[in-house]
């Protein structure tokens, strides 16, 4: 399959990144990013990137991804001074096209875009802890790391993916010219997250299983600075849609636990399937 990423910043081109808004996250009207703002963003710095395919939507002139960004500043995570980022707003494929290697295609392309601006190295962007799928992709598969956690961020969000529960998002960090990035779109194997020789000492947050879905149990953290493993759901929308109080739980526990572990100086570095145990984050302490 060939996919062809470039920049959107024609008004037609954003009415297309419009509909695939409506597309990929069942978006409504009052949610959806106006024209003009779209052309703003792409003719002044910003990162309004399109993924085309000949077999994608003819209405849509083959579009079946986007990622958008633009110019912010922050504090850099490793000295705490301010810098210049690419804060990636949204990034999403066709439902019909997930799953082929788009996503990683357009994240790539939005790391050489900037890398060639020439202003940062650094790009962040907020995602769902609970969306394992996005956890994954995010911190396994690009190498961003995390150690920012916003409770309800967007406050009451009405779009399919998000409505009845609470907005929290971690904020990861993707230093795109560190080993630990390189290391990981370059598809070498990180072993165990760089948690050290089979994960010696780390600290595995338990799960019980009742009924078809795994639930969180309440433990007290060592927070020791020895790793940490912690539990996440293997599908929060069909926990969301089974049972309600379960996905609740599930998005208190994950926060209570990381932002406990970020403010002992704890860090997201990985995210993996441990054996008889399910999908955990890996986090190592910066104060080690």
């Amino acid at each position: 399959m060939s996919i062809t990423i470039r920049p959107i910043n024609t008004v037609q081109g954003c009415a297309h990144f419009q509909e695939l808004e409506r597309r990929v996250w069942s978006s409504e009207d009052l949610d959806i990013m106006p024209v003009h703002v779209l052309i703003t963003v792409a003719k002044n710095g910003g990162l309004l990137l399109g993924a085309y395919a000949e077999e994608g939507p003819r209405e849509l002139d083959g579009l079946v991804g986007a990622a958008l960004g633009w110019l912010g500043a922050g504090q850099e995570p490793t000295t705490g001074k301010p810098k210049v980022k690419l804060c990636s707003h949204m990034a999403g494929v066709l439902p019909e096209w997930q799953g082929q290697r788009v996503g990683l295609q357009l994240k790539l392309a939005q790391r050489d875009a900037i890398l060639a601006q020439g202003l940062t190295d650094w790009i962040t962007w907020t995602y769902d802890p609970l969306y394992r799928a996005n956890a994954v992709f995010n911190i396994h598969r690009l190498g961003a790391t995390c150690n920012t956690y916003y409770r309800n961020h967007y406050g009451i969000m009405t779009d399919a993916l998000n409505a009845g529960t609470p907005s929290d998002r971690c904020q990861v960090d993707w230093s795109v010219q560190s080993e630990h990035v390189g290391k990981a779109i370059g598809g070498e194997g990180r072993g165990n997250g760089g948690v050290g020789e089979e994960g010696r000492g780390m600290q595995v947050l338990p799960t019980t299983t009742a009924g078809d879905f795994r639930q969180p149990v309440e433990q007290t953290l060592a927070l020791d600075g020895a790793p940490l493993a912690v539990p996440i759901p293997d599908d929060i929308a069909a926990i969301r849609r089974a049972d309600s109080e379960l996905g609740l739980a599930w998005r208190l526990y994950v926060r209570d636990v990381l932002e406990k572990a970020f403010a002992a100086g704890y860090r997201i570095v990985d995210c993996m399937h441990l054996a008889g145990q399910g999908w955990h984050y890996i986090l190592t302490c910066n104060n080690e």
